[in-house]
This record gives structure tokens, sequence and C-alpha cells, in this order.
């Protein structure tokens, strides 16, 4: 396994071409006139975000991991201190040889300090074509026969909350294909994140 994560990472680095891989992100909006950031790091890398609370249900925020940066909205359809919310997410942004799009669907349920969320992204990723085997064995690990591609994302994990404005994230994603074009070996990605909202 930690040698398929390590192609995938290394493909996705030699593709440069992705949308972002993590989100640390509840269906939980900041709220009217706040912010929050994150900083985090994992096996894809580091993450930096920071979201604007527009409204009470709509966020507006920046992105930037290791392989992309861009701008998402978010747009809380329920959005409860305590108990179940429901989110959906747009964004857009580049990386070095590509751009991306996608869109965000997302639950979380918030129980006293704790705050488990789950996401499906869609992605669909404009790149140059390009294929990468292992060094060791050559076997081919991802491929990308088009210029164009759409995979997916599940992403599962859980905010703690500390105070009111302080909470780490633990998270797991996993990646999927949805065109024929694009091939991804099945394996989990963590990371962890801190965050401040004020």
């Amino acid at each position: 396994m930690k040698k398929s994560v390590i192609a995938i990472l290394a493909t996705l680095l030699s593709a440069c071409a992705v949308g972002p891989l993590v989100s640390h992100e509840s269906a939980r909006t900041v709220g009217k006139s706040n912010h929050e950031l994150l900083g985090g790091y994992g096996q894809t890398g580091y993450v930096f975000k920071w979201n604007y609370g527009f409204s009470e249900n709509f966020d507006l925020g920046l992105q930037w991991e290791s392989l992309s940066l861009g701008i998402r909205g978010k747009y809380a359809f329920f959005n409860r201190k305590q108990g179940w919310s429901w989110a959906a997410a747009l964004g857009a942004g580049k990386s070095v040889g590509g751009t991306h799009y996608y869109v965000d669907g997302i639950g979380s349920y918030m129980t006293g300090s704790w705050e488990p969320y789950g996401t499906l992204r869609i992605v669909q990723v404009t790149t140059d074509p390009v294929e990468f085997r292992s060094t060791s064995t050559g076997q081919l690990s991802f491929a990308i026969a088009s210029t164009q591609y759409t995979y997916g994302q599940t992403i599962l994990g859980t905010k703690y909350w500390f105070t009111e404005h302080w909470w780490f994230s633990i998270e797991a994603t996993s990646l999927f294909s949805l065109t024929s074009d694009l091939r991804i070996g099945n394996s989990a990605l963590f990371g962890a994140g801190f965050g401040y909202r004020f």
C-alpha cells in the first residue's frame, strides 16, 4: 500500500495538474464577517486555507496546496450549531500545467467538541497527457491519455474543537477515476491540520 501511495503522489507531481486533494472542512460555514485559517500537512503535502463568511450561510475562500491553488465558494443549506449540517461548494484553480474545476457535496454532524464530516468531490482537470511507471518494477501506476479528465474523491474526517476558535482535524481521502483516459491505483491518503476561526 505504501508503494501505491508513493506511486500516486509521484504521478501527481509529474502530472502537475490536479484539483485540491484535501478538505479539512465541515458543512458549517464560518459565520458572517468571520475568518477561518488552516495549516495542514499529510501524504499529499502541505495545505493552507482561508475562508471568509460573506453571510451566515455563504463562505468564499482560497486554498493553496502542494499541487494546486484556487478559490472556492460554499453554501450551507442546513447550517446548525449542533446536529446535522449540509452544504455544497464550487471551486476553480490552477496548477503547473493545468486548470481544475470541482463541486463538493458536504455533510457534517456537530456533537460536543467533535465534528465528523464527509465530502464527495467531482473534479474536472485540463492538462497535458502523461504516463507514470514504477521505477523499480516498470508497472504502469497512473496514466492520462487525454488533455481532459475527470476524477472523484471521497473524503472522511473529523474536527475536534479545543475552544470556540481553535480546532484540529484529521482526514482520509480516496481518489477514483470517472473517465476511461485516467487510471488511478487504489489507495487512501491521510492528512491533519490546525485551524483558527475569528
